[in-house]
């Protein structure tokens, strides 16, 4: 007899983030929750110091999840003090795959990430052009011709304070959040702003179905799809399997003695087999090798 787990896909990524507070600890990783009035654009705020005394770089492996990013990286030259007026460089990260990303000694990395969409509405970029113009997953985000960035590049070089970069970060991104809507306003389309974030929460059920999703939308299946599409540069089906998947490697971290069929079962697959089949296309490994270089790194810290 196959039990259901307890649990919200909420609670497994505040824990998940509490085990990257651990397993980062020594690049000096913390998190901070967004404004209210952002969460429904952005997931959170991260913060990396490195120490300049590291004696290599640091790699550590990401996996997809259908959110985007946007990095900035400082130059310190020691771990307390910035380069005086040194403005950061700025990356928009938008790839969809598994990448490695390898931190240098003496780095301090600030970074948003965005929820599915997030970006779009914020930043008004569409992924699905980027991604049909070029095969980078890494973006300079000058090039992008965001409003207000130089500004705010000019403001963030002025501090070396994590809480008042976040701050003016904020400002910004609030700055871009009332122009996208005033602009949704004047081309009246506001019946439409924010559609796809409102929807989110039901589509990335695990058990979600898809046939049920869409009958409750306020759009028809094509025309809320092109939207999704314009918005998150996937598909309603891409994502909810990307989501699927992440709630899976959560599970297999905070759950090892679950099986597999149940990992599966509880993540919405229909059986283990769907489970290898989709977890291996996006994380380049089998569940049971996941789960074993996570236990292995939890039992040997400095193992990455």
């Amino acid at each position: 007899m196959v039990l259901i787990l307890r649990y919200t896909a909420d609670l497994l990524e505040m824990r998940s983030f509490k085990r990257f507070e651990t397993e980062l600890a020594h690049l000096g990783f913390t998190h901070f929750q967004p404004l209210a009035s952002l969460r429904p654009w952005v997931q959170r705020y991260f913060h990396l110091r490195v120490a300049t005394d590291l004696p290599q770089n640091i790699e550590q492996t990401f996996y997809p999840d259908g959110g985007t990013s946007l990095h900035f990286y400082f130059q310190t030259q020691t771990l307390t003090q910035t380069l005086s007026g040194e403005e950061p460089q700025v990356l928009f990260h938008c790839g969809q795959s598994r990448h490695f990303h390898a931190f240098l000694p003496g780095i301090e990395l600030l970074t948003v990430r965005f929820h599915p969409g997030g970006a779009f509405h914020l930043l008004g970029i569409e992924l699905q052009d980027i991604k049909s113009t070029t095969s980078v997953t890494a973006i300079d985000a000058t090039q992008l011709q965001l409003t207000g960035l130089d500004h705010l590049l000019s403001q963030l070089a002025q501090t070396n304070q994590p809480a008042r970069r976040i701050a003016l970060l904020e400002h910004w991104l609030l700055q871009l959040n009332q122009r996208q809507f005033d602009a949704a306003l004047s081309r009246h389309k506001s019946a439409m702003i924010g559609l796809v974030q409102a929807s989110l929460p039901k589509l990335i059920q695990t058990q979600a179905s898809l046939e049920n999703f869409y009958s409750q939308l306020p759009l028809s299946r094509r025309q809320y799809e092109r939207r999704f599409k314009q918005e998150t540069g996937l598909s309603p089906a891409q994502l909810l399997q990307l989501n699927r998947v992440k709630v899976a490697r959560n599970l297999l971290c905070q759950s090892p003695n679950l099986s597999l069929v149940q990992v599966a079962f509880d993540c919405g697959f229909y059986d283990q087999a769907h489970l290898h089949q989709h977890f291996v296309r996006v994380t380049q490994q089998t569940p049971g090798q996941y789960k074993k270089r996570k236990m292995s790194q939890i039992s040997n810290p400095t193992s990455r």
